[in-house]
């Protein structure tokens, strides 16, 4: 089972053990529909008690969704304080089935980095978004220290450097002339 990290409770709000939710869904409303379980497996059963009106949905400074929930077994300000700072987890079989050429973001942190003449040269190690566009960190192989590259880097995810994504091969193809030179 891989865990995907789709929220976390931030505060309590209240006297009645209502919590503060950090969504990191697209839809921040959609993570009321997930199971939700934390770091150690535990069931969380969320209900979002903030206006559903995706008008009405509060934004810190960095533009994240916060909502308003009530949890399961929460009832009071000291025991939502206690769980404050708890992450939300979902399993990844959970997320709906997707188009042939569809994929979600955390399906390519694994995938084995392959250059133009499909030799491996490194993994994807993990995705970013800093609000310019994603960004894709890959850490190259130690036998590819001769590439003036460093062990690891980061790529603006765009087509002319990731032309070629396969999903069920478990690889995707890196576009840059210092990967495409094989040295012996």
């Amino acid at each position: 089972m891989k865990k995907i990290l789709i929220g976390k409770i931030i505060s309590a709000f209240g006297i009645k053990g209502e919590v503060k939710i950090l969504s990191y869904c697209k839809n921040p409303l959609d993570i009321e529909k997930y199971n939700l379980f934390d770091s150690k497996g535990n069931i969380i059963k969320i209900k979002i008690t903030s206006s559903k009106n995706k008008n009405s949905i509060k934004y810190n400074s960095s533009k994240e969704a916060i909502l308003t929930s009530t949890i399961d077994g929460i009832d009071n300000r000291n025991d939502a304080e206690k769980i404050a700072k708890t992450e939300l987890f979902v399993n990844r079989d959970d997320f709906p089935n997707l188009e042939e050429d569809e994929f979600y973001h955390v399906d390519l942190i694994g995938l084995n980095v392959i250059n133009q003449e499909d030799v491996i040269v490194g993994k994807v190690k993990n995705i970013y978004d800093f609000g310019a566009g994603e960004m894709l960190e890959i850490e190259f192989l130690e036998s590819n220290k001769n590439l003036n590259l460093e062990k690891i880097e980061t790529f603006a995810f765009k087509n002319e450097f990731f032309p070629e994504i396969k999903i069920k091969s478990g690889t995707i193809k890196l576009s840059i002339p210092e990967i495409n030179i094989v040295k012996n």
